[in-house]
């Protein structure tokens, strides 16, 4: 009886044992591509949420450090040592050239701690004439912000040949307060221009270097080809990325000339409005887009700064057809362009021409 009911057990046994049916492994595949598909859809929506973030991360820092580094050179225009009497300087009647290199143009124009041009058109304004800065380099409708200051930092050890200098102190005399800009000829101090001493009238002055900084838009950041920026908006790798540039005074190559430098990208719009002081107390008392005369640049004394930034690169299926206002110059509407923006908008004070104003 045993050894004929074991093979039956055994057939029962092997029966229970058997694979997984064909519609089985059907079932088990379509949940395993379901889960994989929604594991997918999660990885990249989360890339694209990544990516995005780090655009606008992006946009943020660079929309912050255009406004710090702006901040920072105006809240130092019209610094010039120890030499205060700006007030008793000659006003110019005409707009000094921002781009001269030549000693009493720069010493002229020393009244106007910051000059401004609104929104120039294709046409860059005659006192460019002189400036290394090309039309097609300047986005259209953009202002141009020029500001005059001497260096914080003592000039220390020999002079650089070209560059140009900047000391205030005492006249051989001992009775006048006097300032003095020239451009170094050698590498010592030329003791034939710079001549003044401090009040224990036997020491030399100190030199400081001479700064002219010029701040505006351009419509890329390095031109594809040659110095000029493409109207193909084909720069920067294929899409051009203005760019918030700076010319300063400098030397190169030995000689005096105005150095262009890219600041911060993405920078799509710098729009500036001027606070005039009309009553000589310091404080602003009016706003205006720019001067209503030539001699008005000379009571400056804060300025609101508006800036546009973008990102870089493009979101797909965005759609920016928002409008930003840009203080008194009013709104602009994107143009639907795929690129994020945002404003940013601070109010700075011009400490130095103020402040001499409040004493």
């Amino acid at each position: 009886m045993t050894n004929l009911s074991q093979p039956a057990r055994s057939r029962r046994t092997l029966h229970s044992q058997r694979g997984m049916t064909l519609v089985e492994w059907m079932i088990s595949l379509t949940i395993g591509l379901i889960l994989l598909a929604g594991l997918t859809t999660l990885i990249a929506r989360q890339s694209s949420t990544q990516a995005e973030l780090e655009k606008s991360s992006r946009q943020i820092e660079n929309g912050r450090y255009a406004m710090q580094l702006l901040q920072e050179d105006l809240q130092l225009a019209g610094y010039y040592g120890e030499f205060s009497a700006v007030s008793t300087l000659t006003v110019p009647t005409t707009l000094p050239d921002p781009c001269s290199v030549a000693a009493a143009d720069l010493s002229s124009a020393m009244p106007f701690s910051v000059q401004g041009y609104d929104s120039p058109g294709g046409t860059l304004p005659a006192e460019f004439a002189a400036c290394p800065l090309l039309a097609a380099n300047h986005l259209d409708g953009t202002d141009i912000l020029v500001v005059r200051r001497a260096d914080t930092a003592v000039v220390s050890g020999a002079l650089v040949p070209g560059q140009a200098y900047f000391q205030a102190g005492l006249s051989a005399s001992g009775l006048e307060f006097n300032r003095v800009i020239s451009v170094a000829t050698s590498t010592a101090v030329d003791t034939a221009v710079f001549t003044l001493k401090k009040k224990d009238t036997l020491t030399t002055a100190a030199l400081r270097k001479y700064l002219v900084h010029i701040y505006y838009v351009s419509p890329c950041s390095v031109p594809a080809s040659g110095s000029v920026c493409s109207a193909a908006n084909t720069d920067d790798g294929g899409t051009s990325v203005p760019t918030l540039k700076r010319m300063e005074l400098s030397v190169q190559g030995g000689a005096t000339r105005f150095v262009t430098t890219p600041l911060v990208e993405g920078i799509e719009k710098l729009q500036l409005d001027y606070g005039f002081d009309t009553t000589g107390d310091g404080a602003p008392d009016s706003y205006a887009k720019d001067a209503a005369t030539v001699g008005a640049w000379a009571d400056v004394v804060a300025i609101r700064v508006n800036v546009l930034a973008r990102n870089n690169e493009r979101t797909v299926g965005y759609q920016d057809n928002k409008t930003y206002t840009l203080g008194l110059d009013g709104t602009t509407t994107a143009t639907n362009d795929a690129f994020k923006r945002r404003v940013f908008s601070q109010l700075i004070r011009l400490v130095n021409p103020s402040a001499r104003r409040e004493q």
